[in-house]
């Protein structure tokens, strides 16, 4: 078997439909191995049919003009404010260092429907509902993975994780996002080997990933080896009728725990060269909230080592000098990442 199917059956697949502490065990192995899960779709928590009606939709809208789009340009006032609205082809960068230029590829953000869904063009604009059912379900299924975290951890409070992302409580960084990525032909001259999304690590806490069969081009990186290896749309086509949702840890995580959950780098290339469509749900704590490490039995029997290392990678993308003890709150966290993003 080749090392790269391998490691593709090491991320596994989990049912968490049946919350227990085994299932919360596996999570927490999962995490703090790869970085990395699939969810198995129960079809119940977000339905089959409302993916596929957000891809159908995602596909309409950036289908329309580029002057439509632009109107509700990324950080604009008309879009809703910082981190919301549409980004450009190639409008960002998500490796400046390895790239010269931006990625090729569109995006429109949404921010959380705390008090109300941000103005959106048409045709997003009058399919408010579903995109807000979307949203919703796409948080409930990250607090139920949050609580399985705090569980699995052995925190005093269980819902220490989940309570910093309560929405009603106060603003936060959270945003989902639909991308698209044109085909090779249109976006590049050069080879499958060109980047359509730069290597990065993710900026929240979770990252819910959601692909369509038949557009590869997601790969993570694996430290051990030094390889990047792809990761499918579905690790078992054969057994499972709906695709699983891929889950990535993102650097809060790391930051509470010390660096033992790993926020795994991973980019995009060209593979296939065809379209590709994707939607993220980039879930984050409430803007206050403090990313010092949380009070953990499992923690404090851990070997700390490699969370230390990982830590002070997380540290070096901040611009933070690698040792430093200051504790950042969710916000300031994602400004400085983003200033980067985007050269704000």
């Amino acid at each position: 078997m080749a090392h790269s199917e391998v490691e593709n059956t090491a991320i596994p697949v989990i049912d968490i439909s049946k919350p227990s502490d085994e299932v919360a065990r596996q999570v927490l192995e999962a995490a703090s191995t790869h970085g990395f899960l699939f969810i198995q779709n129960d079809g119940v928590t977000i339905p089959p049919k409302d993916i596929n009606d957000m891809f159908k939709l995602s596909e309409k809208f950036f289908s329309s003009s580029d002057e439509q789009k632009a109107a509700y340009a990324i950080h604009s006032d008309k879009a809703g404010g910082t981190n919301r609205g549409w980004v450009k082809m190639a409008g960002e960068s998500l490796d400046p260092e390895g790239q010269k230029q931006g990625d090729p590829k569109e995006a429109f953000n949404i921010g959380p429907p705390q008090p109300h869904l941000q103005p959106l063009p048409s045709p997003l604009s009058t399919s408010s509902s579903l995109i807000l059912r979307f949203q919703n379900s796409c948080h409930a299924l990250c607090t139920s993975i949050l609580s399985l975290l705090g569980t699995a951890l052995e925190t005093p409070d269980p819902s220490y994780f989940a309570s910093r992302h309560d929405q009603t409580l106060g603003p936060s960084g959270t945003i989902f996002r639909m991308l698209y990525y044109p085909s090779a032909s249109t976006a590049t001259k050069e080879d499958d080997r060109s980047i359509r999304a730069g290597a990065h690590s993710d900026y929240g806490s979770l990252t819910l990933l959601f692909r369509v069969p038949g557009q590869p081009g997601l790969e993570l990186f694996s430290p051990k080896n030094q390889t990047w290896v792809p990761v499918p749309v579905n690790p078992s086509p054969s057994t499972l009728s709906h695709p699983p949702i891929l889950v990535n840890i993102g650097d809060l995580l790391s930051f509470w725990t010390g660096g033992m959950l790993k926020s795994t780098v991973h980019r995009v290339t060209f593979s296939g060269g065809g379209e590709r469509y994707s939607m993220a749900y980039f879930c984050h704590p409430l803007d206050d909230a403090k990313l010092e490490r949380v009070e953990s039995r499992v923690l404090a029997q851990a070997d700390g080592k490699m969370g230390r290392e990982e830590l002070r990678s997380q540290r070096k993308r901040l611009g933070l000098k690698e040792d430093d003890e200051e504790v950042l709150t969710a916000k300031e966290h994602l400004d400085r990442r983003l200033r980067v993003t985007y050269g704000l």
